[in-house]
């Protein structure tokens, strides 16, 4: 009877669909179907919903598209949106929900279970509430899915309907029926059958048994699968028979062999697949890698030649071995990195990276490698274009292209990449962007790390870079000069190189394979490590160069008193030569030989006086000052323009007689006789003294200043006591007389640094022509702030920095400041430059650096938002840029507003602010973050404003939730706490605590 009614009953709706009448679905199919006979219709686990109202419909003798216009019917209207496929899948509302189960005759809860999208997604439609339904596409965009066995479908549902259903890797196959389950884009799929591939169906048992198995066996498989894929993408040696055999037992009678070769990818390596999946996921197996790298990050897989030979033995390829030796890059060798780095990092860690397949390394969906169908007309299909792998964008692809342009060009100038990090030739940050794929080469597609390996094959080595170069300078000196004698000490090398090689001989063991082979080509094996002996320094022509510099500082400054520790002179290390002498000559526990001592003797008998060095530089700048001069020590020395000196000389009349001989004849050279000595002794006796002071009478420091009848110290008392005499006008510039030598000195050397650059935004470190420029510009920065912080007013000699430029102490950053010069320079090279237009990219140092001026103008400086418009980037500008740069802003601060107004982003679809449709934009980013990942910046900003603004359930529960909670003494809201207090113990355990928190229900 069952039968019965569903051959007759259906057969009257569809009427007037034929007549051009559209069906009602709340008034007129649905009544009519739910009270007809078409039975029970019951889902099949695991079934795609489509898939299952397609046979619902097909009960009802109706197509699919009446059916749907019946369950989303609203006042005529057909409330479905998307577009229908063969490989679509539908998601439907509750309402929509309530219909289809009416019609199958199949309780929700059970519908729930079945069909893994029934209540995924709450989809919003066109025409306000109602059934809702809306249409997706493809398999990355729903999930995983494939044909039903046909059998199996059969025997389930008693017809031979075509179905589809959710799979997962392990379920490609049918054990019973021998089907692969095979997914085509834009079709229903495809059942293969397996009588002639036994080994697919081992495969599929061995996959089961190994998910069941190993906690990370689901892992493994997906690691396994880009192997195989990648393997599959390259052209296939003559040695290979099985894949070639398989396809052609497997490829349907009709189908074209290019094609097929295409979509059978995932059927022909399954059993090879699930061989590797093994092989990675046993801990043996990762234990014996790490072991056999010696703890060494592999270069290449051929350092590992136990992982390999069990790769070849468990596929059956012998030839593998030498196939995979040379290979640096791909998902095989990514994973062999990751287990070496295994046991330095944590452990959850570890897991995430071992089986982390970057999407570089995935096999392409079919969707991109399938050709197009052809036309109807018998027209072959077009040509498709070449697509873009996925994760990678064109703005990446271009910027990959610049730095492989420099990296080639500094190649062809240094014969090497091992580029310092903080290098910037020809203005471009090459270090960096070298670094920064260095640290993503696993993540890079196959050609772009093919493209450098071919430019550079140790670009991505894994020693430092610093190790590289230093080997490059080696290699060189072994071409240029011959080999490097390493049992004699190296000879030829310089002392920093040669000891370099020394210590790369001690270390030979424990090197990496590959720098024990670099270092064989320029003659240091095993044997010539062991017998290598340390690099002797020529002590001989190292004092000859020391004397030559001191001879050199001495003619040029008079003496080598005033050589400390940290002088240095020509690049030479002076000081710290002249202290070891020194030390050595006065200890004599290294006694100098004669001949450097009569050398240093010869350039200054005074080198190295038996007292103080302080008291010899006070002597040489006492003898300058008092030069062509006659001393008076009747008035104290006041006719010396040296205060300093005159002091100094002052205190050695005092302390006369507790000189030594040798110091005093070195006062009688410049007129310092034991009668001068006494006659300012005299003065000082017989100067008028400052009356005492009670001692309770305590005046201050300033009153003393103030009144120059209190003088203080004995040389205030003898030019207090002494008429003034005339002197010319000292020049006003903040500094002593005697310091004016050294600020001219120093504002030279910032002219000219000014008249190469263009500003004095110099970084501290910088030195030009051997002057501490960077450093003398900080000390002038931190005095001016010093004076402004203190209330004090400028130093007058600054007014010269500012001459020359006016931003050399700005109020802000001076990084700042320097990259607005990088982009000044830029603009006036004729660079291209449209910051509103992302150019240069936010992926550049110079393009992020402008996109963060963009973001934080309005809290810039006056003074900066002004040199910023003379490079163009005015409000207008500043605005765009942060627009196209950050597009999701603009979304994000209209979600701020609302979420201030409502207290919650619980917004329905058709919601606008202020014109931006906010309900929309925010069902897109709830998507994404399901799909991808929560962490992407938009996602991070909606989590800050509310929490709860993409829930685990549904939006409409949640703005129910918000309308309770506001208004919780309503009929509507009185119902609905009702409903939740009646299906508690299936909330969410955060549902409850919202519920709980608010006061709605008591806990």
């Amino acid at each position: 009877m069952t039968q019965q009614r569903s051959t007759t009953a259906p057969r009257r709706t569809p009427a007037s669909g034929r007549t051009g009448r559209k069906p009602a679905a709340s008034g007129g199919i649905v009544p009519a179907m739910g009270c007809g006979a078409a039975g029970r219709v019951a889902p099949l686990p695991g079934e795609l919903t489509l898939s299952f109202l397609t046979r619902l419909a097909a009960c009802y003798h109706l197509a699919i598209r009446d059916l749907l216009a019946a369950v989303t019917d609203v006042g005529g209207q057909q409330n479905l949106t998307g577009m229908l496929y063969p490989d679509s899948e539908i998601h439907l509302n509750a309402q929509a929900r309530v219909r289809v189960a009416t019609l199958c005759r199949v309780p929700p809860r059970v519908l729930e279970q079945a069909l893994p999208a029934w209540r995924r997604e709450e989809p919003s439609g066109r025409y306000g509430a109602g059934p809702v339904g809306r249409l997706m596409r493809g398999e990355e965009a729903v999930a995983a899915w494939g044909p039903a066995c046909p059998a199996c479908t059969a025997a389930r549902t008693g017809r031979r309907v075509p179905a589809r259903r959710y799979l997962t890797p392990g379920e490609r196959v049918c054990a019973r029926h021998r089907y692969w389950l095979l997914f085509l884009p834009g079709t229903s799929g495809l059942p293969v059958p397996l009588a002639r591939c036994p080994e697919v169906i081992e495969a599929q048992r061995q996959h089961v048994r190994l998910l069941r198995r190993c906690p990370s066996g689901a892992q493994a498989f997906e690691v396994a699968r880009a192997v195989t894929g990648s393997w599959w993408e390259q052209p296939w040696p003559g040695e290979e028979h099985v894949w070639p055999s398989r396809l052609k037992d497997t490829r349907p009678d009709d189908a074209d062999p290019g094609w097929w070769k295409v979509a059978a990818r995932d059927l022909v390596t399954y059993p090879e697949t699930v061989v590797l999946a093994r092989l990675l996921a046993d801990r043996t197996v990762q234990e014996r890698t790490i072991s056999e790298s010696r703890r060494h990050l592999p270069y290449l897989l051929g350092e590992l030649p136990g992982l390999l030979a069990e790769v070849a033995d468990q596929l059956g390829r012998p030839w593998l071995v030498h196939r995979l030796a040379t290979v640096t890059h791909g998902p095989l060798f990514t994973w062999a990195h990751s287990c070496v780095r295994a046991p330095t990092a944590p452990a959850p860690a570890t897991q995430k990276t071992l089986w982390a397949v970057h999407s570089a390394h995935r096999p392409r969906p079919l969707s991109d490698l399938l050709p197009h169908a052809p036309a109807t007309d018998g027209t072959p299909p077009a040509a498709r274009p070449a697509r873009r792998l996925r994760g990678h964008s064109l703005q990446a692809e271009r910027a990959f292209t610049q730095g492989l342009a420099h990296a080639r060009s500094y190649y062809k100038e240094h014969g090497h990449l091992a580029v310092p990090k903080e290098d910037t030739p020809a203005g471009y940050p090459l270090g960096q962007w070298l670094a920064n794929t260095r640290a993503r080469h696993a993540r890079m597609p196959a050609p772009q790390a093919a493209a450098l390996t071919t430019l550079y094959p140790w670009w991505n080595a894994p020693w430092s870079t610093l190790w590289q170069r230093t080997w490059h300078q080696a290699r060189t000196h072994h071409q240029t000069r011959g080999p490097l004698k390493p049992a004699r000490g190296f000879p030829s090398t310089s002392y920093s190189l040669g000891d370099w090689l020394y210590l790369q001989c001690t270390r030979y063991p424990t090197l990496h394979p590959e720098q024990q082979r670099l270092l064989t080509q320029i003659g240091i094996d095993a044997a010539a490590a062991a017998a290598a002996r340390p690099r002797r320094r020529n002590l001989k022509a190292g004092a000859e160069e020391a004397l030559a510099h001191a001879r050199s500082y001495a003619t040029a400054h008079g003496s080598l008193a005033s050589v400390t520790s940290a002088t240095i002179h020509d690049g030479f290390r002076l000081g710290q030569w002249l202290a070891n002498q020194r030390n050595y000559q006065r200890t004599g526990h290294r006694p100098l030989p004669a001949g450097r001592a009569q050398a240093l003797n010869t350039i200054d008998p005074w080198w190295c006086p038996p007292w103080n060095l302080k008291w010899q530089r006070y002597y040489y700048r006492a003898r300058d000052a008092a030069a062509g001069r006659r001393l008076q020590a009747e008035n104290g020395f006041n006719d010396l323009d040296d205060s300093g000196a005159a002091d100094w000389l002052w205190r050695q009349c005092t302390t006369y007689d507790e000189l030594s001989e040798e110091q005093r004849q070195l006062l009688v050279g410049i007129g310092i006789t034991p009668q001068v000595a006494r006659t300012a002794l005299e003065h000082a006796r017989t100067a008028p003294k400052r009356p005492a002071a009670d001692v309770g009478d305590k005046t201050s420091q300033a009153r003393k200043a103030a009144d120059p009848a209190t003088p203080t110290g004995p040389r205030r008392t003898r030019r207090a006591a002494e008429p003034k005499r005339p002197r010319e006008p000292r020049s006003r510039l903040g500094h002593r007389p005697d310091l004016r030598p050294g600020f001219e000195t120093a504002m030279s050397h910032a002219r000219a640094w000014h008249a190469e650059h263009g500003h004095l935004a110099a970084p501290r470190d910088t030195d030009h022509d051997d002057y501490p420029l960077g450093a003398w510009l900080f000390s002038q920065r931190n005095r001016a702030k010093q004076r402004a912080r203190a209330g004090v007013p400028p130093s007058p000699h600054l007014r010269e920095l500012a001459a020359i430029d006016t931003w050399w102490n700005p109020p802000w950053d001076l990084h700042w400041q320097r990259n607005y010069y990088r982009a000044r320079d830029h603009v006036q090279a004729g660079r291209p430059f449209d910051p509103a237009g992302l150019v240069p990219s936010p992926g550049t140092v110079l393009g992020s650096w402008i996109s963060r001026a963009c973001l934080q103008y309005d809290q810039l400086h006056p003074d900066q938002q002004q040199l910023l418009a003379l490079i163009g980037v005015t409000p207008e500008v500043a605005h765009a840029r942060t627009r196209r740069a950050y597009p999701w802003r603009t979304a994000v601060e209209h979600a701020k507003a609302f979420a201030a107004a409502h207290g919650h982003l619980a917004v329905p679809h058709d919601t606008l602010h202020e014109g931006f449709s906010l309900g929309r934009w925010l069902i897109k980013q709830r998507y994404r973050a399901n799909k991808t990942s929560p962490s992407f910046p938009a996602a991070r900003a909606l989590t800050a404003i509310d929490p709860w603004w993409n829930p685990p359930w549904g939006t409409v529960w949640q703005h129910a939730y918000h309308h309770a909670r506001t208004q919780p003494h309503t009929p509507a809201t009185r119902r609905w706490i009702q409903s939740q207090r009646r299906s508690w113990l299936l909330l969410h355990p955060h549902q409850q605590q919202l519920l709980t928190t608010a006061g709605l229900i008591a806990a």
